[in-house]
């Protein structure tokens, strides 16, 4: 559990004139209307990059404070700018679903002495549980993974009281497997177009082989 983000936002009452420092907004959620708001770039951006898409975030709209979880953040693929966002308003007394990011840390001892490569399934898992419980990410510590074949799984994770797990509690989130051996050989592809390419310049021997049998018999 982490303390609220705090995020300023204002009404959208008209277009949004400049979009390099803000970004046209809405909230809505049970109880409420859709509002249309307004938020600074630069503030949101701080904002978004510590809470994610699970962290709880204290919209604060005239000097009203309301809990809003983001909901959805639309991008700008060709500038990878952020040119919307959805907030939802959460009751405080009702929990919610959320996906929260797995962060790995520290050094699994498998790589050094085994040279085993380590493979993460999951970037994130899904939770339930209260609003003022959301986390923002969850620390995954790959230094239990000793040996080839050592896994961390859905059902290992430890978390605080009141956080229910959506996933399969026997998921792979992450594991250490042998190195890969590289096997040279000619790709079928390859082989095909080489047997093509042989035939198809018998063929054209053959063909070439008649017309002059062909010239022969003429003279």
């Amino acid at each position: 559990m982490s303390e609220a983000m705090k995020l300023v936002a204002q009404l959208r009452t008209g277009k949004v004139s400049d979009l390099k420092e803000a970004i046209p907004a809405v909230v809505y959620g049970q109880g409420m209307d859709n509002v249309n708001l307004v938020v600074k770039r630069p503030g949101f951006e701080k904002v978004f990059h510590l809470s994610g898409e699970s962290g709880l975030v204290s919209l604060d709209i005239d000097g009203k404070q309301i809990p809003v979880i983001i909901k959805d953040v639309q991008v700008d693929a060709l500038k990878n700018r952020i040119i919307h966002i959805d907030f939802y308003k959460v009751d405080m007394t009702q929990t919610v679903v959320a996906e929260v990011t797995l962060n790995f840390i520290g050094e699994a001892p498998a790589v050094k002495n085994f040279n085993a490569i380590i493979v993460d399934h999951l970037d994130h898992i899904e939770i339930e549980c209260l609003p003022a419980d959301l986390m923002q990410k969850i620390d995954i510590d790959i230094s239990k993974l000793a040996n080839i074949g050592d896994a961390i799984h859905v059902k290992d994770l430890v978390l605080p009281k009141g956080i229910e797990v959506k996933n399969d509690l026997d998921e792979i989130i992450v594991n250490a497997v042998e190195p890969k051996k590289v096997v040279e050989e000619v790709p079928v592809v390859a082989e095909a177009e080489a047997a093509a390419t042989t035939e198809a310049g018998a063929e054209e021997a053959k063909t070439e082989g008649k017309t002059e049998e062909k010239k022969e018999e003429k003279k």
